[in-house]
């Protein structure tokens, strides 16, 4: 299954996967429990959020190793859109990744004076120096205008590295993860009551 990505305004880049849940296996683990259609469609819905906590959780560790970034926080931001929507039926699903390039501080490694501006991590910036951001961290800056100041950190691309990453790493499980969840809240709800009033 080969996602689409779109950009997506503030949210960075929108990941279209169409998955084609097997109606009959769905039906099969609904009928085992002897669940109504009203509880497959709840079971459902809770299992697509339980997958988008779960792929949220697994793609944000993965990631920080994957980009070799200092902390989790800044990927924290980015995955808040993570999320499913049910599009038509209960096959499409979307998902939100902030994918824009990150600031060159929240990698790890060094920045470096070079004859040309600075380096870091290996990535040469033209015309760029080094300075301290906000947390007295030394980085890689550059003036936003011909003048002395503002300046501005200098940014480093993930997007290729990250999109590889979850396609291989993340949405190869979606589909295990999902029918996992889906057979855990289809028992919650027939034999616990779970969600009924």
């Amino acid at each position: 299954m080969e996602p689409e990505w779109r950009s997506c305004n503030w949210h960075g880049f929108e990941a279209v996967l169409s998955f084609d849940f097997d109606a009959r296996e769905l039906a099969k683990i609904a009928e085992e429990f002897g669940a109504s259609e009203k509880d497959l469609q709840f079971a459902y819905s809770r299992a697509l959020r339980r997958t988008a906590q779960t792929m949220k959780s697994r793609a944000r560790k993965g990631l920080r190793t994957e980009l070799e970034l200092r902390t989790a926080a800044e990927l924290r931001k980015r995955l808040q859109g993570f999320r499913f929507s049910r599009g038509k039926g209960m096959g499409e699903v979307r998902m939100w990744f902030g994918l824009n390039n990150m600031r060159v501080s929240a990698f790890k490694g060094r920045a470096l004076r070079t004859g040309s501006g600075a380096s870091y991590a290996g990535q040469q910036f033209a015309g760029a120096f080094i300075a301290k951001n906000s947390k007295g961290r030394p980085t890689v800056m550059r003036r936003a205008t011909q003048r002395a100041y503002p300046i501005k950190e200098e940014r480093m691309p993930i997007e290729d590295k990250a999109q590889i990453f979850i396609e291989d790493q993340v949405f190869d499980e979606i589909e295990e993860v999902f029918f996992k969840n889906f057979r855990a809240e289809i028992r919650a709800r027939t034999i616990y009551n779970v969600g009924k009033r």
